[in-house]
Order: C-alpha cells, then structure tokens, then sequence
C-alpha cells in the first residue's frame, strides 16, 4: 500500500519506523520532512550523531552505503541510513542493495528517496513488495492554503486567508518555496507576527509579482497581445495553468467587488478596503474597470468556470484553455 506524507505522520504517531522506505516524489518540502520524522522516531536523539548517514546517489556508490546500512548502532537499537536521489542508479548499484531490500537490517532504517522510479524495472517491483512506499505529491490547489497556514504557524506566524491567497498565486504549490517566503516574511516583519497582503506584496521576489500582475494587468486593460506574451512568460517561468486561473479569477473578484462598491457610493480607501486592494494599487485597477461594467463581469465568469472544468478534465493541452481564454475575453 502506498502512503501520502499525512498517513506516514499516522502510522509513526502509533508505531516503530519499518526497516525500510521509499520515498518518491518532486515535493522536496515534504521529503525532508519525511526523513526527519523518520530520524526522530528511528535514533535515540542523544545519538543522533553516531547514527544517522544520510547519502547522495550522485557522490556515493551503492556498494558504501550498503556498508552503512549493515553497519551496528552505537549505543542504540537503531540507525537511520539515507540515500538521496536513487532515480538514475544503475542495474549494478541496485544489485549492490538488493541483500539490503530482501533482507532488511533489524536494526537499521534504510531511506531511499527520488522523484520517481521506473515502475516497469526489477528495482521498483522489489521496492514496492518490500518497502514502505510513501508518495510525496504536491499539494492540490484546494489544498494549497491549508498548507500555507500551518508553514506560517510552524515559523509562529499568523496569516490572513487573503494573505495567503495572495501568496499561493505569486508562489504556486511548492512547499518549499512557500516555505522560504514566509522564513523572508518572518524576518521582514520583525517583532510582528500577523502577515498582510501588503507585506506579501514587498517580499515575494518581485520577478515573481511583474509576472503576475503583468498578465492580469493586460487582460484588465483588454490588451490581447500583451496578454498572450505574459501568459507564455508565467508558464515558462513553472506556473501551473490552474494557478494561473486561480490568479486571474482572484483579479475579476476584486474587479466585481470594485463595481459593486461604487455602486454603493464607496470611494478611496473605502471602496480599496472593500475589495481586498491596497492603496498603493488601487489607482491601477480604477484604469482597469472602466473597460468592465458588470454583465460583462458576470460573462468573464461564466467562462473562468468552463474553463476551470476543461483544464481539470479535457485532453487538449491546458495552455490552449487558457489562451482561448484570453482571446474570449480581451476584445
């Protein structure tokens, strides 16, 4: 049975860590985190030093960490032995560990861990009989701001779900970029610990800002053209097309909150506070809704949703969803 990061945490809160592991996945965040709950739960931490090796496939041979792996604890009942980045081993260095993956060493963890593994290769096939399988996925969009909160709260942070959702779309769901955007909030904000967009929007790598609000931007004023380029450069750049979605529906909700406001008779910094903008941008999106009255808004919607639902289910390749979009739209 393969596990996700969540169902690992489970079984180590109840049970001994298994003899070995095998960890896969392109979410680098949560692999170190995995190791490190394994370290914990394997070596008496007094002996950390002793008995833990944790190794590179690229600067290690099998054949040494095979050595490792059999080595005894010192003054423990257990090590932990780590290889990292198994991905492009060779035939010969799987036959190296083979004795250690049939027959595991009672008192060593063994930890391999890649992005992925031939599924189709004797390696994998005995792997996957047996060793604990963990699977480290990136999290979902839905999941994304969940994750968000509880990197902020392990660095003693607090942060809006506007903040958040302002970071989620300049940063993506990679953990670990998450994860060292708030180390830079944190130290940004000093002595406070509550994050706010505008805090978001001075940190967050500015590259990382013009991307985004170039595109938005261009398909606020309706520049087809510049849309287009800015959609390629957002995707070049490792975006993927259901954030770039998420972005550009975030822009329309400010741009029918804005609407509504005035309609109410808001001005200024009330009708800025109303819609979630801050001061310093809300000149910007003024220009923008001058070329958006409100059935068009609503029309703007209806196909963000048809488009959510092709690039969750259609074939055809994403970005074509989300240029037709563009070309729907910016006219």
């Amino acid at each position: 049975m393969t596990l996700d990061f969540r169902k690992l945490q489970q079984r180590l809160e109840s049970n001994p860590a298994a003899h070995l592991y095998l960890l896969m996945g392109e979410e680098t965040f949560l692999l170190n985190e995995a190791v490190q709950l394994l370290k914990h739960k394997s070596v008496d931490p007094a002996t950390i030093e002793f008995n833990c090796d944790i190794f590179d496939a690229s600067e290690t041979p099998a054949s040494a960490v095979k050595d490792a792996a059999e080595s005894l604890p010192m003054m423990s009942a257990r090590r932990l032995v780590v290889y990292r980045g198994v991905d492009d081993l060779k035939d010969k260095d799987w036959e190296a560990l083979l004795p250690l993956i049939e027959r595991p060493v009672d008192s060593t963890t063994f930890v391999l861990t890649c992005e992925a593994l031939d599924k189709r290769k004797k390696a994998f096939k005995k792997l996957n009989e047996a060793a604990v399988v963990v699977e480290m996925k990136r999290p979902y969009d839905s999941q994304v701001l969940e994750w968000i909160d509880y990197l902020a709260f392990r660095q003693n942070l607090k942060i809006s779900r506007d903040s958040a959702a302002l970071l989620k779309q300049f940063v993506g769901a990679n953990l670990t970029e998450l994860n060292n955007e708030l180390s830079k909030l944190k130290d940004y904000l000093g002595e406070r610990r509550e994050i706010e967009s505008a805090d978001v929007l001075q940190v967050v790598s500015q590259s990382r800002v013009d991307r985004i609000f170039d595109l938005t931007d261009a398909i606020g004023r309706c520049d087809r053209v510049r849309a287009l380029q800015s959609l390629a450069n957002l995707l070049e750049h490792g975006q993927n097309e259901v954030g770039v979605l998420a972005m550009i529906t975030r822009h329309f909700r400010i741009l029918a909150q804005l609407k509504d406001g005035q309609r109410h008779g808001l001005t200024g910094q009330r009708l800025g506070t109303k819609a979630g903008v801050p001061a310093f941008l809300l000149t910007q999106y003024m220009e923008q809704i001058r070329q958006w009255d409100e059935p068009k808004i609503q029309k703007t919607f209806a196909v963000l949703m048809d488009t959510d639902r092709a690039l969750k289910s259609s074939m055809v390749p994403p970005h074509v969803w989300l240029e037709n979009f563009v070309l729907k739209t910016c006219n």
